[in-house]
């Protein structure tokens, strides 16, 4: 009977103490590896030079690719995200070099870029899903800029091509008027028609950028432009960029002035188009369009609709 009364006394004891105190302790080797909790260095692969030479030296930018949950996320209530795919790396930046530097370069000459671009620019293989919405970038300050989606990247489908620009130019624009803010006139025109949950209503459900002819209609460039007046100005600065000013007059336009919505849709539109004009030529010194008494001096648009035509002819391989 004692020693029953023992037994129950140290399994009691053990119980109170914890299981752990019960069994041998395990030893964990202090030098073991444990990803994921950084200052791991990376030997420097052939991947890491080119961009180095494309992006480090010229822009003092620094592309991460490798998985890093601290540069990935962009909230807790983030969906899960996996990392970029290593091959699609070079193709997607040789892309972005090329329809998004070059034609800047090409108007506002290099300085433009290695003062205003992000110092860091971050690859996340999938979409990110959050509040009904897929997420496919985000610009935090001047500092960064997040690209999300790029596994389903490819350079040769010129509407993804184009949804990953547009995703670029628009985070972009946000560093600028965050850098310099644009006149604050341009809040008042659709004023009425901003809704931070709203514009979902005009997503169709496939995500197409060029293609929202309801929200065209309420004097809108894209249905993501409801949601305030900066992504207002950013898409209408992005979209003509990407998909031209000939899309903008024949297709946006059109539906506009032919609104029941929205009466004042035409004249939104254009009064916008205006401020984003004059911003981009008085603060930054960025012609958008072609100068008309001139043809020898192009805007921005042109070399960004020539660069997304010569890569999609001849996709970049580096």
């Amino acid at each position: 009977m004692k020693t029953n009364k023992l037994l129950y006394s140290v399994l009691a004891l053990c119980f109170a103490l914890g299981t752990t105190s019960c069994r041998e302790v395990e030893k964990i080797d202090p030098n073991i590896d444990i990803p994921g909790l950084g200052g791991t260095e990376e030997i420097e692969n052939e991947l890491d030079i080119w961009l180095k030479e494309n992006f480090t030296s010229p822009y003092n930018i620094e592309v991460v690719y490798r998985w890093d949950a601290a540069q990935m996320y962009t909230s807790l209530a983030s969906s899960r995200l996996v990392p970029v795919e290593y091959d699609i790396v070079k193709p997607m930046m040789a892309a972005i070099r090329d329809v998004w530097f070059e034609p800047y370069n090409k108007v506002a000459g290099p300085t433009f870029m290695k003062m205003l671009s992000p110092k860091k620019v971050v690859l996340v293989g999938s979409p990110e899903y959050q509040f009904g919405a897929i997420k496919l970038g985000q610009a935090e300050g001047g500092n960064k800029i997040l690209l999300l989606n790029a596994n389903n990247f490819d350079a040769t489908n010129e509407a993804d091509l184009k949804q990953m620009l547009h995703t670029i130019m628009h985070e972009f624009g946000h560093i600028l008027h965050q850098t310099v803010m644009f006149d604050k006139s341009f809040q008042d025109i659709s004023a009425g028609y901003y809704d931070a949950s709203g514009w979902k209503e005009f997503d169709r459900g496939n995500y197409r950028n060029d293609y929202n002819p309801e929200s065209w209609a309420l004097g809108f460039v894209r249905n993501y432009g409801m949601n305030n007046k900066d992504d207002d100005f950013v898409e209408i600065l992005s979209m003509i960029l990407v998909y031209g000013k000939k899309w903008f007059d024949e297709q946006v336009c059109e539906v506009a002035k032919n609104s029941t919505t929205n009466p004042d849709a035409y004249a939104d539109l254009q009064a916008k188009l205006a401020i984003v004009e004059s911003y981009m030529q008085s603060v930054w010194n960025v012609r958008m369009f072609d100068d008309p008494t001139d043809p020898s001096k192009k805007g921005l648009e042109t070399y960004v609709q020539q660069a997304v035509a010569r890569v999609i002819e001849t996709p970049p391989t580096e």
